[in-house]
């Protein structure tokens, strides 16, 4: 975990504050909606702020992204999210120039995926 950078997060498009997962590595693709793409169960928050509630679906455990972002600095999960209508990606983090922003939950869900963002990181996957 690094609080310096962005890092991409392949496998998840948003579209609308809408996110679709995929699970399968060999499949993942920028602005798509369908196939192994499939909505969660609920749509992110449409303000940007400090997050103060985060979505749930059983059906994807370990998803979760701002719902609501009421909260502050020194309340709640104290770290921002940043949203945008349209197609979008996801990067989690923070940018070497975001000082306090940076955090686990940082979330910046705002940038389509023609954006080049030269703060940004992402990880290797190695496979046998």
């Amino acid at each position: 975990i690094f609080g310096n950078v962005f890092q991409f997060v392949d496998g998840i498009n948003i579209k609308d504050n809408q996110a679709y997962i995929c699970y399968n590595k060999n499949e993942y693709e920028v602005d798509r909606y369908d196939g192994c793409y499939q909505p969660i169960g609920y749509v992110n928050a449409s303000t940007d702020g400090y997050i103060s509630k985060l979505g749930y679906d059983s059906n994807h455990p370990l998803i979760a992204f701002p719902i609501e972002a009421n909260g502050s600095e020194n309340t709640h999960i104290t770290d921002p999210s940043w949203q945008t209508a349209g197609d979008r990606i996801a990067y989690v983090g923070g940018g070497s120039h975001d000082n306090l922003y940076c955090g686990m939950w940082y979330w910046a869900l705002n940038a389509p995926s023609s954006h080049l963002v030269w703060l940004g990181s992402a990880r290797l996957i190695h496979t046998n």
